[in-house]
């Protein structure tokens, strides 16, 4: 199913196998799999929101503030549940 949303990527950022360290636990890590980002293009972004959306409060946060819309939450949600 096309969804008819511009993006960049996949691009690889970090190899699983790579090392990291757990500053806190004092342990080092390996990662599981890889890590990619992408970026959904200016002109998609609304789409983006309506169909596929966020559940991490931050991340919804930063996408209605590229919409230059208030988020539709103020006060506690289910997303603030988990």
């Amino acid at each position: 199913m096309r969804l008819n949303i511009e993006v960049t990527g996949p691009h690889l950022t970090v190899k699983k196998g790579t090392p990291f360290y757990d500053r806190k636990k004092r342990k080092t890590y390996y990662r599981r799999k890889n890590e990619y980002y992408l970026y959904v293009r200016a002109s998609s972004r609304r789409r983006f929101a309506e169909l596929i959306g966020f559940t991490i409060k931050r991340k919804i946060e930063r996408l209605m503030k590229a919409l230059n819309l208030t988020p539709f939450f103020s006060h506690k949600t289910h997303l603030e549940d988990k």
